[in-house]
């Protein structure tokens, strides 16, 4: 033992002997629930006065990395402001299995304490505070420590426990798992994820892109016969209701987050990424296969929330530019950059410019220092076919939605997104599909991780881009493109002899509102023009009749998007808005602020038909102008080595388990750094 160990130990005998003796014998160990209410002092901290992240029942693989962070909050909501006085000090000390109490410095074998840190933030602690313009926030003094890069090498339960006075402490309780060894080992592992997508979506894709004869489909979905089916509990750490940072960082990590938080457990102060973080199944893959390869395809920016939550730590998801920093950087006093060998989406404006940090060039960064091959637009990316690192960038923002990019490509005239920065524009027949980009990450992936075989997410990011301004039609072709996508990679992993080594998982990072109700006659509702008309234009049970599309060229997309019969499909939260159950020419905007801010129906919207589409009555606060996420479990698809871990009821963070098991990664090895 070191002999500043020593001294610790005999400081905290010390104090054992004086008036906080108590403070040297923790509070047994007490598995607390949640607390009510929507106004958390923040996430993860049910003890009044003390938080500890990871929080309580976290989970973690031998060997995983993660950082620890003790926050003391000091605040009285009897009185006014400011905060009292911070705690001055505290105890941090570590068991395990039952053992004997260890001071965390020791048992990690630490080098120097870390320096006590101080900050305030102010608490919102209710709705009142929220809207009322007298209430004040609680303000709130805090002090912490933060140890960064542990692990616990051997599987068992330990406990951590903050001491801060002579009664008051709090425990909590880890699970370092014993590891599993795969019954075959998946070489290869892909992740299709439909950002948004529930149940019903597929129901509608379905009634859509498959044809049928008395009532019987002549095919299901590609990932329909899939080997087994699941569901996933979508909930965050702190609420009911999720967002795509945290839940794909759920998936990506094993560990539960806060909206907007993306690889770190939310902390309570101001720097976003100095939060405590915890490695990524990427990071995992470097360090326990490095001869495996790492792809990332999204249709949304490749900053954005569910493909960034793959190879970034921030407590801000729209740290866009740090984010592209970190595709190749990673993060100070934490393991090395994903680097993914192939890097495919949009975003383009944080690759370079002023909008890029720093103003860094990083096109020409990555291809002169970490060879990667630059492509900027579909013809490019299909005619490529080194085994060089490929960066692939297609526009700024977003890819538009797959009706932009095949249908009315006029409307991305004008649009100044080319990703070379020229302000130019990037036509959508510029822009390559999910299933270019994924069948091309596919080929690099191959050559590039060889026997070792490679890990890829792909994401079909305008699922619920569209569904959030309840834009069924775009959000429907988002999701038919996913599954002409997953087709067409069973096809090639079958060509290419992989599909029997390849663990295929298709799932949703949380779910939307939406469902088919039945269907709309559209003429009827086009001859009519009072609400209570064109309301019986919707049948009902026996007179919800088949819609009307129709895929004679066999593409798997609908060769007619406005047939006399359409779904009638809605989502149960939304502003108020004008629906007239048809695909609209141009994107939707559904609601507008009127003078005094609140969010109206848009007379001008394009799907709403405003003279020709039903009113409907919003249920959301009135500053939401879009759908909001819910709560609702979404499906698991899953096929290949490893896919039975994924037929039941899980939670979000178990597929981080599912997937690691399968790839053999969850047992150190000798390459680990």
């Amino acid at each position: 033992m070191k002999s500043a160990g020593l001294y610790k130990l005999a400081s905290l005998a010390l104090i054992c002997s004086t008036a906080l003796a108590s403070a040297c014998r923790p509070k047994p160990y007490r598995l607390t629930p949640d607390p009510e209410g929507q106004y958390p002092r923040l996430g993860a901290c049910p003890d009044d006065h003390s938080c500890i992240f990871p929080p309580d029942l976290s989970q973690f693989l031998p060997g995983s990395y993660f950082d620890l962070r003790v926050e003391l909050h000091a605040y009285d909501k009897n009185t006014s402001n400011p905060a009292p006085e911070a705690y001055s000090n505290f105890k941090t000390i570590v068991r395990k299995d039952g053992g004997k109490w260890v001071d965390v410095d020791d048992f990690f074998d630490y080098e120097e304490t870390p320096a006590l840190e101080n900050w305030d933030f102010e608490w919102v602690d209710s709705i009142k505070t929220l809207i009322s313009e007298d209430a004040k926030p609680v303000d709130v003094a805090v002090t912490s420590r933060i140890w960064r890069k542990l692990k616990f090498d051997k599987p068992g339960t330990y406990d951590v426990s903050v001491q801060y006075g002579s009664e008051e402490g709090y425990t909590v309780r880890y699970t370092v798992i014993e590891p599993k060894k795969p019954k075959k080992k998946a070489k290869n592992a892909i992740l299709f994820i439909a950002d948004g997508c529930n149940v019903g979506m597929i129901t509608a894709a379905r009634a859509l892109a498959r044809q049928h004869t008395s009532g019987k489909y002549h095919s299901l979905l590609s990932f329909e016969d899939f080997d087994n089916l699941g569901h996933v509990i979508t909930h965050s750490i702190d609420g009911l209701v999720t967002d795509s940072a945290n839940s794909a960082s759920s998936y990506a990590s094993g560990h539960k987050g806060s909206v907007s938080a993306m690889g770190v457990y939310a902390d309570s102060s101001a720097d976003p990424l100095d939060d405590p973080k915890v490695e990524l199944i990427t990071e995992l893959i470097r360090r326990r296969q490095p001869g495996k390869a790492v792809g990332v395809v999204s249709t949304a920016a490749g900053q954005d929330a569910t493909p960034a939550a793959f190879y970034a730590h921030t407590r801000l998801r729209f740290m866009s530019d740090v984010i592209v920093d970190q595709i190749i950087n990673g993060l100070p006093n934490w393991v090395d950059a994903v680097a993914p060998d192939v890097w495919l989406a949009g975003g383009a404006e944080y690759f370079k410019g002023e909008s890029a940090l720093n103003g860094t060039d990083y096109y020409s960064l990555m291809e002169d220092k970490y060879g990667y091959q630059v492509v900027m637009n579909k013809k490019d990316l299909n005619k490529y076919h080194d085994d060089d690192k490929l960066l692939g960038v297609f526009r700024t923002g977003n890819l538009d939605a797959w009706m932009e990019r095949n249908i009315f490509v006029n409307n991305t005239v004008g649009n100044g997104a080319a990703p070379n920065l020229s302000g130019n524009d990037a036509l959508g027949s510029d822009q390559p599909g999910l299933d270019d980009m994924t069948i091309k990450a596919l080929e690099v992936l191959k050559k590039r991780g060889g026997e070792d075989g490679f890990f890829l997410m792909s994401e079909a990011a305008s699922v619920d881009k569209q569904l959030h301004p309840l834009d069924f039609s775009r959000a429907w072709a988002d999701l038919i493109e996913m599954d002409v996508t997953i087709g067409k990679t069973v096809e090639w992993l079958k060509k290419n002899g992989e599909y029997e080594d390849t663990l295929i998982l298709f799932t949703s990072d949380h779910s939307h509102a939406f469902d088919v109700y039945g269907s709309v006659d559209q003429k009827y509702m086009a001859d009519h023009s009072s609400n209570k008309d064109m309301r019986n234009s919707i049948g009902l049970n026996s007179a919800a009749g088949w819609p009307g599309y129709s895929d004679n060229d066999n593409d798997g997309f609908p060769d007619n998007w406005t047939p006399k019969i359409t779904l009638a499909a809605a989502t149960n939260n939304g502003p108020d808005h004008f629906e007239s159950f048809a695909m609209a020419d141009s994107p939707r905007t559904p609601a507008v602020p009127n003078d005094d801010g609140a969010y109206v129906a848009n007379k001008e919207d394009p799907a709403g038909k405003y003279g020709a589409g039903l009113h409907m009555a919003g249920n959301l606060p009135v500053s939401n102008p879009l759908g909001s996420h819910t709560m609702a479990d979404v499906f698991i698809y899953s096929n290949g080595p490893g896919s039975d871990s994924f037929r039941n009821t899980i939670e979000n963070w178990e597929v981080f388990y599912g997937l690691t098991e399968a790839l053999d990664l969850q047992s150190p090895t000798k390459h680990e750094k």
